[in-house]
């Protein structure tokens, strides 16, 4: 894992470089090439994870000099891939030179060769084009601007800010946080910088520096006719390629162990796999609460006979370091997961660690989520039996039920993905932004989803392998991933996603509904094969997820306090958002009305957010947003 920023025909500096640090504090590595009367520019921080020499440093140049890459990630396959290639003189044993002459040879589309998480540019200074790439899922991030008369790149935003000035927000990514809790790309918050999207690589011409785009992975819109225990063997085959392969490293491995059944497997298969113990490492909180896993964590860490270490967190830790959090993912992000993955990484980090493995990735290719059972009863309903539904639908309904019914009310399949998601409705959203907000903004976050269906031809799919399908390539890369990824990669810890490897996903997608859910059940098949490696009591626990117990630290003092920040006048979040909507959210939450925690905890992280921008910044939005 690395950090890489590029520039065509723009200045990069060693200082801007040293803005990702972080991302690689091993060493790091600053070039700059000509082509078509073009200056090109490759920055890279290095994580040194595979070959420790200078043999594997970036940027890294072949020897006849016609391709260069900077590259951040792993490929877990390079080693298959090296023995197709004839005639390299090896320097050393890293990924990174592996791609770097796996693709001069093959070319971008090469990249659908890859195994694994990336995010690289590819420089062919005998054709004069640059490439930029995203593996298949999104799980390493990268940035791109086309700003004034060049190019920029970067797997942060700081950078692409520090080479030029962004102080415009994008109207369209701050309606869709606060529907989806995070920004899809191509989207981000700040208008003139957008995300590559997952599975797609970018072309920019050096010679008029236009660019296309375009999608290389597979579309997941096949159903293998399988018996279940034929898939059940093929599953279990898979899974252990997928974590001998992810084990490759030339330092130490840890793990993320919760109280479920994922990261359990995962703990168990790379212990038999190695022969060795994992260090396993979960976070709890000081408080009793249905989001502490401390206890079926040890439990699980005994069965495993892990060396096992707690992380305690606190309410204080919460609020006190929430600028900070903010800060480091860049974008706003609803998930309080942040939070104890902050503490986890910095532990794991402080142990001697520069590698952990979690077991991220199983819910939505095996539809673990409620949601999916909700879409699968959708599909079965007969739509003259939802039209009684409609009385509730003004109700003070808890946030699941209310966008559970939103969703059922809804035949397009694209409106009901987003009400499945809509934290804020669109009435909640004119109440906090204004009558305007959402009528502007809608269309666009329809059309967004929309070209998504049709680029992966969902449209003659389930409903649940449909919704699965994008929440893989959007949800997960743009929330969950996109938040691990900064918060990790800031304590310079790569965090490893084996449920993830694309040979293994692939063949899950692929599968058929019946294997993965049913009206009340969820990852079926997953847990028939966690039952050949684990017992039932880890198998079968109550699904708790890797939450943060918001839902008592928004009913405590505190909260009057943070409520009483966010009102306050002056300041640029009080001068945007309606004070007297969002105390009735907070007053609401308090009496227990109606657990409104995600939808604070959504206003919790704009409040900081918009705090950490400067005065530049302030003023723009002022005057040009909400207007």
């Amino acid at each position: 894992m690395c950090g890489i920023v590029g520039t065509i025909d723009k200045a990069l500096t060693q200082e801007i470089v040293n803005l990702i640090h972080h991302r690689g504090p091993d060493s790091n590595g600053l070039v700059s090439l000509s082509c078509a009367s073009r200056q090109v520019n490759f920055g890279h921080t290095r994580l040194a994870i595979q070959d420790l020499s200078e043999a594997g440093a970036q940027p890294m140049l072949t020897s006849c000099g016609n391709y260069a890459i900077i590259f951040n990630g792993e490929v877990y396959n390079h080693l298959d891939l090296r023995k197709k290639l004839k005639g390299v003189d090896w320097k050393g044993h890293s990924d990174t030179e592996t791609l770097l002459h796996h693709l001069a040879v093959n070319g971008i589309k090469g990249t659908a060769d890859f195994n694994g998480i990336f995010a690289f540019s590819f420089f062919d200074l005998k054709h004069a084009k640059v490439y930029l790439a995203r593996d298949p899922y999104g799980v390493k991030p990268l940035y791109y601007s086309q700003h004034g008369k060049g190019w920029s790149w970067s797997s942060e935003i700081k950078t692409l800010r520090a080479i030029d000035t962004f102080n415009d927000i994008n109207e369209d990514a701050l309606y869709q946080f606060l529907k989806l809790r995070y920004v899809p790309a191509p989207q981000t918050i700040w208008q003139g910088i957008s995300k590559l999207e997952p599975g797609h690589y970018l072309t920019i011409d050096l010679e008029n520096l236009n660019y296309e785009k375009a999608f290389y992975s597979y579309k997941p819109n096949t159903e293998y006719n399988i018996l279940e225990e034929d898939a059940l063997i093929c599953y279990d085959e898979l899974l252990h390629q997928a974590v001998e392969r992810q084990m490759l490293s030339d330092v130490p491995i840890s793990m993320l162990l919760s109280g479920g059944v994922d990261s359990a497997l995962l703990c168990q298969m790379a212990q038999k796999l190695t022969g060795e113990r994992l260090t396993t490492f979960t976070a709890g909180f000081d408080i009793d609460t249905d989001a502490n896993e401390l206890e079926e964590a040890k439990a699980s860490a005994k069965y495993l006979g892990t060396k096992h270490h707690e992380v305690i967190l606190k309410q204080d830790d919460f609020f006190a370091n929430f600028e900070k959090f903010v800060g480091i993912v860049e974008e706003p992000n609803g998930s309080s997961s942040i939070f104890p993955i902050y503490f986890l990484s910095q532990a794991i980090a402080d142990a001697g660690f520069k590698v952990a493995l979690t077991g991220q990735g199983v819910d939505e290719p095996w539809n673990g989520y409620g949601r999916y059972n909700v879409q699968n009863i959708i599909d079965k309903v007969p739509r003259g039996m939802v039209a009684p539904l409609k009385m509730f639908k003004n109700m003070s309904l808890g946030d699941k039920l209310r966008r559970g019914l939103n969703a059922v009310l809804e035949e397009d399949r694209i409106t009901r993905f987003i009400e499945s998601y809509s934290l804020y409705d669109d009435s909640m959203i004119n109440a906090l932004c204004g009558a305007a907000f959402s009528e502007k903004n809608y269309a666009n976050l329809h059309h967004l989803i929309e070209k998504r269906y049709e680029l992966y031809d969902l449209d003659d799919m389930s409903a649940v392998k449909a919704m699965s399908s994008l929440d893989l390539r959007m949800n997960l890369s743009d929330d969950l991933l996109l938040y691990t990824d900064k918060i990790s990669m800031y304590h310079a810890l790569e965090l490893r996603v084996p449920f993830l490897d694309t040979e293994l996903t692939e063949f899950v997608e692929c599968l058929p509904d019946r294997m993965k859910l049913d009206m009340f059940n969820n990852k079926i098949l997953h847990k028939k094969l966690s039952q050949k490696y684990l017992p039932d009591e880890i198998i079968y626990r109550k699904k708790k997820g890797f939450y943060t117990p918001q839902n008592e630290w928004f009913k405590s003092e505190r909260s009057y306090q943070l409520q009483e920040e966010m009102s306050a006048n002056g300041t640029l979040f009080g001068s945007m958002f309606d004070d007297t909507y969002i105390a009735s959210l907070f007053e609401a939450h308090r009496t227990g009305k109606v657990n409104y925690e995600k939808q604070l905890y959504l206003l919790t992280v704009l409040h900081y957010w918009f705090k950490g921008q400067t005065e530049e910044t302030a003023n723009v939005l002022k005057n040009d947003l909400f207007e």
